[in-house]
């Protein structure tokens, strides 16, 4: 009887110090020395088993660390041709070149979407926060993409009245970008209207980006921001990676914005950018 006390004794205490660590793999480290030898026999076998882990998980961030630095180098390698065939295509036939341009803005978005990929575990590293003003980014994504917008028949209003925010201008154009690129994919079929319009409210800036599209099926609503989801309009029109969106809301997440949509099937997509007026500094994420 008084074994079995002393021995759920022990126990408890390995229960309450394991429900006490913030690691709770090191929990060998921290118990205490037993005067039997089955349990130092049980503390040296979780040891190396815990070693074991470890070293498994340093050799797996080791691999991904490689995988992301090949990537992002890769990335960097195949934009140079693009920029050389791009420049190479202002002395080329007016028709020409523009077909060239818009197959080129696509291939140059696609890398783009890879690199910010790549990197979105990672953004603590990348992101320079300053005030950036809201109408200049907008017109760089327009810019970049006019050939696109010229194929798809698609007009564009901006209304920021010269409004500013506290973000990375270079993340927020990705961002900004991939959502233009979704109303151009779910664009009705004479072409179409893209509207970005700013505004201060109570709780900071609020940027609204409606086009009016096909619409987003009530089915489909609560889950265009999951990794791979294309819902039945991707799969209707096969454009779909189900990756833009997510990548925005990871990117939000990350840059301490909140993005949220709303939508009329066959009337109208609003996708919403809050900037918080206070402390998003503080909700920025490594």
């Amino acid at each position: 009887m008084v074994n079995y006390v002393e021995r759920k004794r022990y126990f408890d205490k390995i229960d309450a110090l394991m429900e006490g660590l913030d690691q709770p793999y090191l929990m060998q480290e921290f118990m205490d020395h037993s005067w039997r030898l089955e349990d130092q026999l049980y503390r040296e076998i979780l040891r190396r088993s815990n070693r074991a882990v470890v070293e498994r998980i340093y050799q797996l961030e080791n691999e991904q660390q490689d995988y992301r630095e090949f990537i992002e180098g890769w990335i960097h390698e195949v934009k140079l041709p693009i920029t050389g065939i791009r420049l190479a295509c202002h002395n080329q036939e007016q028709d020409n070149s523009r077909r060239i341009e818009r197959y080129l803005t696509e291939l140059d978005n696609d890398v783009e979407q890879a690199l910010f990929y790549a990197r979105s575990d990672q953004v603590y590293k990348d992101y320079i926060i300053k005030e950036t003003e809201l109408e200049a980014v907008i017109l760089n994504v327009l810019k970049k993409n006019k050939y696109l917008m010229i194929q798809n028949q698609m007009s564009a209003k901006v209304e920021c009245d010269r409004i500013t925010v506290f973000s990375d201008g270079k993340w927020l154009e990705f961002i900004l970008g991939q959502i233009l690129l979704n109303a151009m994919k779910y664009k009705n079929e004479n072409g179409g209207m893209i509207s970005f319009q700013a505004e201060t409210i109570n709780s900071g800036i609020k940027l609204t980006v409606r086009d009016n599209g096909i619409g987003i099926p009530e089915g489909d609503k609560a889950r265009i921001f999951e990794k791979g989801f294309t819902g039945s309009n991707g799969r209707n029109r096969g454009k779909s990676t189900g990756i833009g969106l997510y990548l925005c809301k990871k990117l939000c997440n990350k840059l301490g914005l909140e993005i949220s949509a709303q939508s009329q099937e066959g009337e109208f997509t609003e996708v919403i950018l809050l900037f918080p007026k206070h402390s998003f500094l503080s909700k920025l994420k490594g």
